[in-house]
């Protein structure tokens, strides 16, 4: 295919302002890859074939039943649910079938290699690339009314106007079903005459419209089709072993003339539908198949009513750019390629030439006038300037239904991917990690809430984002990022009903074991939203204790929910339980050290100590060494149990925070020095936080407090430490109030 474009990878398309991450990321969304694949295709030829039983009961031994077109290749844009008054299935393509005459066989040549003539053969002299006449050699009946018979030359042809009248009224006698058949075009069309709502797909069965095209088998591959089986390919798309498949099955001619044919009635069409089933098949995979329907939808909503650009127009394209593009492309940039397809789809046109893929020679636009060119051409320059707006008016009122599976029956396609929308809008410079981890998390975080509140999982959408964003472009494991999506959720419920989700999945995830640990925390933060004495915060606490336990008989003692379990305990005043708990993790640790951290965002932080909540306040994530927290809560359940141990567990504390130097877990010894009244050591630890960490007000907070409480200064000058002690006061207030200007004007004296 002879053409001026080339694709290029890039980041930002110029011509729709658009960063093309984004639009990759909608069209994983609206278009699961998944629903794509191999398997999904077969599934959907089979109920095809289920659906064509009512029809190969009555044509019985007359007719061969080939499912071809979208439906059976993948390609069709998914059924959806119309939102309307009254809700109803709105199919967005029938199932196409030919049926097969075989007693009409044909030969793509007149003649033998050996020299025998065929008794049927295909004719394409004098007649526009792509098609020809069937004409037969030496007719019984040449009185037939199913034949031409040409006075002037003695030739008889098979007369496809008169083929297709017969096609009807076979239908209409041949299948006892209440479908009305009716001839649209070259093919047998049939309705189910009664609307299907919504409650009626639900609770009967129905039958999807279907379209029947009469097709003569021809055998052997025809000789204007030689030159695609010597096409320089460089992508390894397509194998040499499935181009001699396709050959050998030859073509089909079905009853279609050209449109500005002289004999429409004699004419056929040279049909590859079966080659292009077996391209689906074996051939095009998951990725070319998203991007293709991507395409499709676009033209649907924008031109399938005011413009003649056919879909098969669209699927010469898209099986072009198949034959060009390296495979790897449509699985890295899927924007990318439905853009270049819609570049080479509008040169075409501008050019007055879309060739066909079979037979580039036949140009699929000749027969239209200027008037309906320009008008296709100006149609195309809209879609390619924005290739987002048209899909978000088409799912405002539609919702794709995936065989059980749909991303939401309230919530429009359009609210879900909000986010995406605005910062499209507004974006300048992807910062691809801090989008994935940010706003395409975030998006992720409104699918689970939405489908979670439609008591549905979501679980398949978070492990395609997982394996197509987070896994490309951020070093971080599937567990840690479903606990990261998790955390981010609005409310400790909805976080505990989707760790629940996802934990039903442990079994081939076994990682997700992980979060059995998380759902206690969330379970110990929603009893905090109950009084104490309520049934409600009691089954909570159940809840947690019980997770708890399964977490330490299932992964043992050292495990980081062990210091989630001791912060329970600690809560509870299980002091001695605590102190046991932590003993043991401490002497696991000292005999296997590790880099085992914990870690708590804003949903836990109800679980923890005013220290705790603070810092979580002031960070959005405090984290610290799980040996650290082991210290820092045991020291607090010492205290309370008033043991003489306390200052071997603060030396041992405060040497491993020497070890691991980092902000945290000199906070934790720092508030352990507090809680000792140690104050030297809490300004000490607190001082190496605030170098660590520059400009962090809570920890120069926390080491004015220190010196506020520092025996030799208040010997010194009582004023001076009273003055220090309300300014930490004030300072803490304003933090907590969230008002950092006066905190930081009043500690830095400004």
């Amino acid at each position: 295919m002879e053409k001026s474009l080339s694709y290029s990878t890039k980041d930002w398309d110029d011509i729709a302002d658009v960063p093309l991450l984004h639009v990759t990321y909608l069209i994983h969304i609206l278009l699961p890859r998944r629903h794509f694949g191999h398997d999904r295709l077969q599934i959907e030829k089979q109920k095809i074939l289920e659906d064509f039983s009512n029809v190969k009961e009555g044509l019985s031994g007359k007719l061969h039943i080939v499912p071809v077109g979208s439906k059976s290749e993948g390609y069709g844009i998914p059924d959806a649910v119309r939102l309307t008054d009254q809700p109803y299935i709105e199919f967005m393509s029938d199932i196409d079938a030919m049926l097969v005459r075989e007693e009409f066989s044909a030969s793509a040549n007149e003649f033998e290699k050996a020299g025998t003539r065929n008794s049927v053969f295909i004719e394409t002299s004098q007649t526009h690339a792509g098609y020809g006449r069937v004409r037969f050699g030496s007719p019984t009946d040449i009185n037939s009314k199913l034949l031409y018979h040409d006075g002037q030359t003695d030739k008889c042809y098979l007369n496809s106007s008169m083929i297709m009248q017969e096609q009807v009224e076979m239908m209409k006698t041949s299948t006892d079903d209440d479908l009305k058949y009716s001839l649209q075009g070259p093919a047998v069309s049939s309705d189910d005459p009664v609307p299907v709502t919504l409650e009626r797909g639900r609770t009967s069965k129905f039958v999807h419209p279907q379209d029947y095209v009469f097709a003569i088998p021809c055998n052997s591959w025809p000789e204007c089709a030689i030159p695609w089986t010597r096409r320089k390919r460089t992508n390894n798309w397509l194998a040499v072993d499935i181009v001699d498949s396709i050959v050998s099955t030859g073509f089909h001619m079905v009853p279609v003339a050209h449109r500005l044919s002289n004999n429409p009635d004699i004419e056929w069409r040279l049909s590859f539908a079966k080659a292009e089933q077996i391209l689906a098949e074996q051939a095009v995979t998951a990725a070319q198949r998203q991007c293709y329907v991507y395409l499709k939808i676009l033209r649907k909503q924008t031109m399938e009513e005011n413009t003649k650009l056919s879909s098969y127009f669209l699927k010469n394209i898209f099986l072009h750019c198949c034959d060009e593009l390296p495979v790897r492309i449509w699985d890295d940039d899927p924007a990318g390629c439905v853009l270049y397809m819609l570049d080479v789809l509008l040169e075409c046109v501008q050019k007055r030439n879309l060739p066909s893929y079979f037979l580039p020679e036949n140009n699929l636009i000749d027969y239209l006038d200027e008037s309906e060119l320009q008008s296709i051409e100006s149609a195309l320059q809209n879609i390619r300037s924005d290739p987002i707006s048209p899909i978000l008016k088409f799912t405002d009122s539609r919702i794709f239904c995936y065989a059980q599976e749909c991303l939401s029956y309230s919530t429009t396609f359009r609210s879900i991917v909000q986010l995406v929308l605005d910062e499209i809008a507004s974006v300048e410079d992807v910062d691809i990690g801090r989008t994935v981890l940010g706003c395409f998390t975030d998006i992720q975080c409104n699918i689970a809430s939405v489908m979670l509140g439609e008591k549905r999982t979501s679980f398949s959408y978070h492990l395609d984002f997982y394996q197509l964003f987070v896994q490309k472009y951020i070093q971080m494991s599937f567990v840690d990022f479903v606990n990261y999506m998790g955390i981010r959720l609005e409310t400790p419920f909805i976080t505990l009903m989707f760790y629940e989700k996802c934990l039903a999945e442990v079994q081939n995830f076994p990682e997700l074991e992980y979060l059995r640990g998380n759902m206690a925390c969330m379970c110990f933060a929603l009893a905090q939203t109950h009084d104490d004495k309520s049934k409600e915060r009691k089954m909570r606490l159940y809840q947690a204790e019980k997770l708890y336990n399964e977490v330490l008989q299932n992964n043992g003692i050292y495990f980081a929910s062990t210091i989630d379990f001791a912060n329970f305990l600690c809560d509870s005043e299980r002091w001695e339980e605590a102190i046991s708990l932590l003993e043991k993790f401490i002497e696991a640790e000292r005999k296997r050290p590790s880099s085992m951290q914990n870690g708590y965002y804003p949903a836990e932080s109800t679980t923890l100590n005013v220290q705790l909540q603070r810092e979580v306040k002031y960070t959005g994530c405090f984290l610290a060494s799980s040996l650290s927290f082991a210290y820092y809560f045991l020291i607090k359940a010492t205290i309370e149990t008033k043991l003489p141990n306390l200052p071997d567990i603060l030396a041992k504390f405060e040497k491993h925070c020497h070890s691991v130097n980092s902000y945290g877990d000199y906070e934790l010894l720092g508030y352990s020095g507090l809680d000792t009244k140690n104050y030297v050591l809490a300004e000490l630890a607190f001082s190496k936080a605030a170098n660590l960490h520059q400009n962090n007000l809570l920890a120069q907070v926390n080491l004015n407090l220190c010196r506020a409480n520092d025996p030799p200064a208040k010997k010194q000058s009582r004023i001076v430490n009273l003055k220090i002690v309300f300014k930490c006061c004030l300072s803490i207030g304003y933090l907590l109030d969230d008002n950092i200007v006066n905190a930081t004007n009043l500690i830095f004296n400004r």
